[in-house]
């Protein structure tokens, strides 16, 4: 079939048409096939009101463990790093607890000697080996202890191990920190009622953690303060060989006693909230003289001392009586004119003659 020449050139543009829209239809299809193999992008999360991220926020820092304001347990080990123990009035306080009573507690690179116990010059001999310890006299207490004069079960083993240490620390004998450590492997800490043994034995174990920690040195130990024992007035002793009471008494002169108890030293002494004289007794250390004075009528008062530190716990009721020829006195004879004196008046009455 012919076709003229405008029918060509219709023919020649509407296929150049057709050409076209399959083309667009192919890239179409082409690229609907490409996106179905690919994965769809992922929609952005949206964003928590902020209202909801501080609960959220709050919740996980209450939920993580951090460091809390209560008293921790002995469960389990502690983060903070612990204290280091000093010098002071309290670590010697009046019961013999730890570090108990000066002896042992950290001073910088050294350690505490033992504090005065004190002792009485009542004790038994076991406490009197702590006079020589407190002394750093370790010749005398090596040959001092002795298991016939132990007055504890442990004493000879533990101050054993005392003079020991003593020797290591004030002689540079080796040998005693092994013997002490020795020693002491098989022993418990006394209680507070035993507080100069107890004062003794921590001594021993702080010295022996110190060289094991630093076996090459062992700085000079500094004096411990307070006392390894409570102090206090106890009794006062007439020294007539009953020994001190606790319910001393005399007649109305009333007399010269010895106080009785733990002192570290007595500077005035009240008897019925007078002060009266007092003196320390040089044939007995660690015991001071007193003199009660005279009373006009019997009746009680109180006795009370204090040292240089202060006040010493303790008082005492002492008991002026009467005198006994007071209540016996024997009756007159009958017709006698002699009159029976007046105990309450210190001077004697006479009867009258007649003029």
């Amino acid at each position: 079939m012919s076709v003229g020449a405008d029918g060509g050139g219709k023919v020649t543009m509407l296929w150049r048409a057709s050409t076209r829209e399959l083309s667009l239809g192919g890239v179409a299809v082409a690229l609907l096939l490409i996106s179905a193999c690919s994965a769809p992008p992922q929609a952005p999360a949206p964003s928590l009101p902020s209202s909801v991220a501080i609960s959220t926020a709050t919740v996980t820092s209450a939920a993580a463990p951090g460091p809390s304001n209560s008293t921790p347990s002995n469960s389990g080990p502690s983060n903070s790093a612990p204290s280091t123990p000093g010098p002071s009035a309290s670590t010697v306080g009046a019961s013999g607890d730890e570090p108990e009573r000066g002896s042992g507690a950290n001073n910088g690179s050294s350690l505490a000697w033992v504090p005065p116990g004190p002792v009485d010059p009542t004790d038994p001999p076991q406490a009197q080996w702590y006079v020589l310890l407190q002394n750093k006299d370790c010749a005398g207490l090596d040959m001092a202890v002795s298991p016939r004069k132990a007055s504890s079960a442990d004493g000879f083993a533990l101050w054993s191990a005392v003079s020991s240490i003593c020797r290591a620390v004030e002689q540079g004998d080796a040998s005693g920190w092994r013997d002490a450590a020795t020693r002491l492997s098989a022993l418990i800490q006394p209680g507070p009622e035993r507080c100069l043994d107890r004062t003794a034995y921590n001594l021993v174990a702080s010295f022996l953690a110190a060289h094991a920690q630093n076996p090459t040195e062992s700085p000079p130990p500094w004096n411990g303060s307070s006392t390894a024992c409570p102090l206090g007035l106890a009794g006062l002793d007439a020294l007539d060989g009953q020994g001190p009471t606790g319910r001393p008494s005399s007649g109305l002169a009333g007399g010269r006693f010895q106080l009785a108890g733990r002192f570290v030293d007595v500077v005035t002494v009240m008897v019925g909230g007078q002060p009266v004289g007092v003196e320390a007794d040089p044939a007995r250390p660690g015991r001071w003289m007193v003199v009660i004075p005279p009373a006009a009528v019997a009746g009680q008062v109180q006795v009370t001392a204090a040292g240089s530190g202060g006040p010493i716990p303790g008082s005492l009721t002492f008991t002026y009586l009467r005198d006994p020829e007071a209540t016996t006195a024997p009756e007159p004879p009958r017709g006698s004119s002699t009159t029976t004196p007046n105990i309450a008046s210190s001077t004697p009455q006479t009867s009258k003659g007649s003029g």
